[in-house]
């Protein structure tokens, strides 16, 4: 039992009233007895005996009346599993991320998830305070409000293409009710518990809060899907070239039926192929026109339509004008000319050049501001203080420090271009941002967790590419193999070309603008301005990107849903535990959520049967006072000695 209002318990203090006026306020009075007089006096000895009773009933009629006064203004409940619980703070996690959309019956999973959703909300009451998440869209706000609020935002969810990172979205939500003033708090994980939501093992991502999770026993079905689509083969097209197009599908141990593919290209059917599960197939587009190149490959729709469809886009464009300036090693060189052999690029003079790809930053003054740069640094140390005067005065904010990290690791990084993969490094520089701000960059490679690859764009609008070693035998593997021609390829025509690198971009990234765009065009047709930051948020649909000025078309980002998302293999009942933590609270029916949800749950408040009894008490009580009133009468009216003309001749 418990009361939600204990200082009202102070108040059965008054029960020493009728306690103290029963033992302590009786009239004295001085009795003679008269020997003529004893039977009667013995007669009135019965009826007294009668009347401490009735008096003994009466004090403890009153003293519960009091207790049940009390009680009821305590707002006294049994504990367990009733309606009613105290005022409590959730956040409520529902996972709407691209497995969501799968179809299970007539139904999406989604769906389902926002019933389980609205029966938290059934449970409420109007003192609990709501925060909702969507696992699948993590970049939005989310702000307290009561149950019509929660209510709107539940209903209004609808399937995100990006990945759900439900891991992060518990430590989000054990942050926002660490600050709510709630002496109850609970997390009700709302999702479909795929494994790959859940990337790292270790601390209960929610500390030591409550979490009720849905764990539905339904397994989800097989899935088939396209995983990649590679362009070029490596080589990015170039005008005038016949291109490549690589399609990757999902590994399945259960299916080896192939895939039927369909290539469109500028909403036109340009070709056809098979792919088995787990397997790739190439097929070949005609000459490539100069300009931007979009497309998608199409497999037939199955129970999750998203992962059916995967885009790509690319700019066809002549052979690039590459210039080279100061100490680029001598594989660099070697790679540049056989690649100029091979049509794949023009040499020019630095005035003239499109791509620059320099040593020590030479010439960098003189680049035309429409060009792209590669810098690479020295492998003197001594000679890093130049190079990080002349990227200071180009308006690049990066610089080396000038002390050389050494080791043995492998290139990394979600963003890693293909050429780069593989790739060992064996001395780097650490790159450092030399401004007190950030400017917009993005990390394409990553050795040891520094930083080896960074693009940006500086302050005069030119694209640049830094990297933290010298590209000699020395310090990375890349100039020893057939890596160091793809590089110096995908620098020149894909990244230079595009600005934004060969990148397979998931649905939910974060977008760097280039530096002329003013707006950008969202796959559904919707257009924003760039904002200060130069950062494009919000990418939750896959498609097509386009970066604008004015209506001039700067870049196009192809963006796609993501692989894991596609895996549906759910989290094993062993595994909730070690994921979410010991404080995790299963349930696998509605029933059982509707148990499981608000754990400090009380039963019925009992405050209007005990005003009941109380009135059924005061009634008892002025019963049994009356009566004793009328037999108070009666022994007066019978009894001598209450004659008052007696009492007064005494």
């Amino acid at each position: 039992m418990g009361f939600l209002n204990p200082l009202f318990l102070f108040a059965g203090l008054a029960i020493g009233v009728p306690i103290f006026l029963h033992l302590f306020h009786r009239q004295k009075t001085r009795r003679l007895s008269f020997p003529a007089l004893r039977y009667l006096e013995r007669t009135e000895r019965e009826h007294a005996k009668e009347i401490r009773i009735r008096q003994l009933l009466l004090l403890l009629i009153r003293i519960m009346v009091l207790l049940f006064l009390v009680g009821s203004g305590a707002r006294l409940f049994i504990e367990g599993r009733g309606s009613s619980h105290p005022p409590t703070a959730v956040v409520l996690i529902v996972d709407n991320s691209m497995s969501s959309g799968l179809v299970i019956g007539e139904s999406r999973v989604l769906d389902d998830l926002k019933e389980i959703a609205l029966t938290t909300l059934e449970a409420s009451s109007t003192e609990d305070q709501f925060w909702v998440l969507r696992a699948g869209e993590p970049w939005l706000p989310s702000f307290p409000g009561g149950i019509s609020e929660a209510r709107a935002i539940i209903e209004n969810t609808e399937t995100s293409d990006a990945r759900g990172d439900l891991a992060g979205s518990l430590e989000r939500a054990a942050g926002i009710l660490r600050t709510a003033p709630f002496e109850h708090r609970e997390i009700h994980l709302i999702s479909d518990l795929q494994a790959s939501a859940f990337p790292t093992r270790g601390e209960s991502p929610a500390g030591d809060i409550p979490v009720v999770v849905w764990s539905s026993r339904e397994n989800l079905p097989q899935n088939r899907a396209i995983t990649r689509v590679s362009v070029g083969g490596g080589l990015p097209p170039l005008e005038g070239d016949k291109t490549e197009i690589t399609v990757h599908a999902l590994e399945d141990p259960n299916d080896t039926t192939a895939l039927s593919i369909r290539l469109i290209v500028n909403e036109q059917i340009r070709g056809m192929t098979q792919v088995p599960p787990g397997s790739a197939s190439a097929t070949t587009l005609a000459a490539n026109t100069n300009g931007w190149i979009r497309g998608y490959v199409d497999a037939d729709p199955d129970a999750l339509r998203t992962d059916d469809r995967r885009y790509f886009a690319y700019h066809s464009r002549p052979a690039p004008k590459v210039a080279t300036t100061g100490d680029i090693g001598l594989f660099a060189a070697e790679a540049i000319s056989v690649l100029e052999s091979a049509g794949r690029l023009r040499s020019v003079s630095p005035r003239e050049a499109e791509v620059l790809i320099t040593g020590m930053g030479v010439s960098l003054d003189i680049l035309p501001l429409s060009a792209a740069v590669l810098v690479t640094p020295p492998s003197d140390p001594t000679l890093l203080p130049g190079l990080n005067r002349r990227l200071a005065n180009e308006g690049i904010p990066w610089r080396y420090s000038a002390r050389p990290r050494t080791g043995s690791a492998i290139l990394g990084g979600r963003d890693l271009p293909d050429p780069l993969e593989n790739v060992r490094v064996e001395h780097w520089y650490d790159l450092e941002l030399s401004d007190a701000l950030e400017a917009p960059s993005r990390t394409l490679a990553e050795v040891s967790n520094d930083g080896w690859a960074v693009q940006g764009t500086d302050t005069r609008g030119r694209s640049y590419l830094l990297v933290a070693s010298a590209l000699d035998v020395s310090s990375t593997s890349l100039p020893v193999s057939t890596g160091m021609v793809r590089f110096i390829d995908w620098v020149a025509n894909e990244w230079a070309g595009t600005g934004m690198g060969d990148i397979d971009y998931e649905a939910g990234d974060e977008l760097s603008a280039p530096r002329e765009a003013t707006h950008v065009r969202f796959p559904y047709g919707d257009e924003f301005e760039i904002d200060g930051t130069r950062v494009v948020r919000g990418t939750s649909e896959a498609g097509f990107y386009d970066f604008l000025n004015a209506d001039l078309i700067l870049d196009v980002v192809a963006l796609n849903s993501p692989t894991a998302e596609s895996r549906l293999e759910k989290l094993s009942p062993e595994a909730l535990f070690s994921q979410i933590g010991e404080h995790a609270r299963p349930a696998n029916d509605r029933t059982e959520w509707s148990r499981e949800i608000f754990g400090q749950r009380q039963g019925p408040e009992l405050w209007w049967p005990l005003l009941l009894v109380t009135i059924i008490l005061l009634l008892i009580e002025s019963l049994v006072a009356s009566a004793g009133q009328a037999d108070t009468r009666v022994t007066r009216s019978t009894n001598p000695l209450s004659n008052p003309s007696l009492d007064a001749s005494v």
